[in-house]
Parts: C-alpha cells; sequence; structure tokens
C-alpha cells in the first residue's frame, strides 16, 4: 500500500475504513460489558495449530502466537467477558488473495455456550456494517461499496451444518468428501450463493481446532463454527465451545499423538479447572477485503507481509 510517497485516494480510504472497523468494533464490545486484554506475543509451546515461526529466547525455543488461546482461560475465568485486538503469525505457504503471514484478529472469548457466542459474532458485525454506512460514506463511495450492501446486513444470520454444506457442494458437482476440509475454492463457491455473512456449524474432529468441544449427539462433530462473508469472499472468522475437562482433553492429545511434554504450560492452567467458555477470532484484513471489496487481501493492510518476502 505503501509503495510510493504518497498514498492513492483509494489507499487512504481503505486505512480509514480499518481504523473505523476497530473503533466501532471496541465500541460495541465496551458497551457490552467485554474487557479488552492482551497475551504474550511470544509462547513456550503450539499446540495443534499449523504453520507456526520459530523464534530464539535467549538460550530457549520459542514461538510466535497464532492467537489469544490459551491465554483467554484465564482471563476468562477471572474477568468473565474479553477480548482483545493483537496481531497474529502463521508460517504457512498460501499464495492466494486472502492469506497474510502477518496479521491482525478481533478475538472475543466468554462464559457462554456456542449459540451465544454464534449471537455476539452477528451482532458486532451487524453493529461494524452500519456504523461504517453512517461513519464511512464518502470512502465507501471511493470504493464502490453501496451503501445499502452494508445497512442490509441483518441478524440472524443464515445457518448452515458442516453436513448440509457437503451435500450442497456434492449437489453443485463439486467432488468432496463429508470429513473434507472446506477449501478456498469451495468457499468461495458457497459465499456467491449469499448477499450477508452466514454460518456453517459442527465440523468434524479433525476438521476443526483439536480443543473444541464434542457435539454432546454426535461426538465426531465439535461445537464450532465459521463466519463466512458474501460475495465470494468466504471465511472471515472462526470459533466454538472449548473444552472444559481435563481428562477429555488428555484422551483427545493422546489419540492425536501430542506430546504432553510440550503442552504443559496450557494443562497447568486447567490444574484448578476451566471455565465453560466459546470464543471466536475475526480476521481483521479479511472483514476489511469484504467490506471495501478488494480483490487481495494484502490492500488491507499498509505494510502487507507475504509468505514470499520478508519485507513487509
Amino acid at each position: 500500500m505503501f509503495g510510493g510517497r504518497n498514498l492513492s485516494e483509494k489507499s487512504r480510504a481503505i486505512l480509514k475504513i480499518r481504523a473505523k472497523v476497530l473503533d466501532a468494533a471496541r465500541q460495541w464490545l465496551n458497551q457490552h460489558d467485554y474487557i479488552e486484554v492482551h497475551g504474550p506475543t511470544i509462547i513456550p509451546a503450539v499446540g495443534d495449530w499449523p504453520g507456526h515461526f520459530e523464534v530464539k529466547y535467549f538460550d530457549k525455543k520459542a514461538y510466535l502466537t497464532q492467537g489469544l488461546q490459551p491465554y483467554a482461560n484465564a482471563f476468562v475465568a477471572n474477568l468473565g467477558k474479553i477480548y482483545t485486538i493483537a496481531p497474529t503469525f502463521r508460517a504457512e505457504k498460501s499464495k492466494t488473495r486472502r492469506h497474510l503471514t502477518e496479521y491482525w484478529r478481533i478475538e472475543v472469548a466468554q462464559k457462554c455456550n456456542l449459540d451465544t457466542i454464534i449471537g455476539i459474532q452477528e451482532k458486532l458485525v451487524t453493529h461494524i456494517c452500519y456504523s461504517l454506512s453512517k461513519e464511512a460514506v464518502g470512502e465507501l463511495k471511493c470504493l464502490s461499496r453501496r451503501i445499502e450492501d452494508l445497512v442490509k446486513v441483518q441478524t440472524p444470520f443464515p445457518k448452515l451444518t458442516y453436513d448440509q454444506v457437503i451435500d450442497m457442494l456434492q449437489r453443485d458437482g463439486f467432488n468432496i468428501s463429508w470429513g473434507q476440509n472446506i477449501d478456498w475454492e469451495l468457499e468461495n463457491h458457497l459465499s456467491l450463493k449469499f448477499i450477508q455473512p452466514f454460518f456453517i456449524t459442527d465440523f468434524p474432529v479433525g476438521v476443526q481446532m483439536l480443543f473444541y468441544k464434542s457435539h454432546p449427539k454426535r461426538p465426531e462433530l465439535t461445537l464450532s463454527v465459521d463466519l463466512l462473508a458474501p460475495e465470494g469472499y468466504g471465511e472471515i472468522s472462526g470459533g466454538g465451545q472449548m473444552i472444559d475437562e481435563k481428562e477429555v482433553l488428555l484422551k483427545k492429545m493422546a489419540e492425536e499423538k501430542i506430546e504432553l511434554g510440550d503442552q504443559q504450560w496450557y494443562l497447568s492452567l486447567m490444574k484448578y479447572g476451566i471455565v465453560p467458555q466459546s470464543g471466536f477470532a475475526m480476521g481483521l484484513e479479511r472483514v476489511i477485503q469484504w467490506i471495501c471489496k478488494l480483490v487481495h487481501i494484502r490492500d488491507a493492510s499498509a505494510f502487507p507481509r507475504l509468505s514470499n518476502d520478508i519485507y513487509p
């Protein structure tokens, strides 16, 4: 974005909208009694998240964070409703128009079940869209985003289960089997069917994060959810209900052949039990990409960092 000395009118509009998205998000969360917190950027182990950056911490090996978990557990236990807005690092060599190796996330967690956290996401996104329709008229016009597109983002959002999505994709001619990941090409196809954001719930174990609780009626599924933007932009947020029983977590880790020694920092937080909670992480640049109608996610960041270049 800052390739030349002076920003283009479009780039200035994107940066202003980015600031207004964050302002609207903080406004809504603060008004609803969420406490802003900040976790560490350098962590001692990485859990089951793929694509981590290893760093040298004096004479020890450490990693750059990929999110607030598991520190969110401690914050929720003491504060109840929390959020953070922070950078995240992921060492995936994904060369798509939707991936950055350094990006920002709006993460929210609280003492609640999955249905509650789904409702929080749609209310937050609706508030952001409504706020922009009032406070960013000039910027949206510059980016050819109609005000009406944001005003029509209303709750409740459509909800589909993973099972329903697989059936839909198979009917549309895609060669996908139950249990497979819904990749970017499939997300793009699905989101072209909608004019406002929509949810996909109940992903199978293995497709979603290890630490999500199993579905009480179908243990092969997790209490998980993705939020997808319409118009072909795909996933902008993911979340779920966390496991709150140490024995269940240990069993899952054994099934996935995860070394317990590498997870002592996480398990230590469960020593005195863990508060039942759910949460989500929303990719800021993906939200900006959708709202600003950007072809490539790199335009949503002033200094985008891609996998093929160390210089942002």
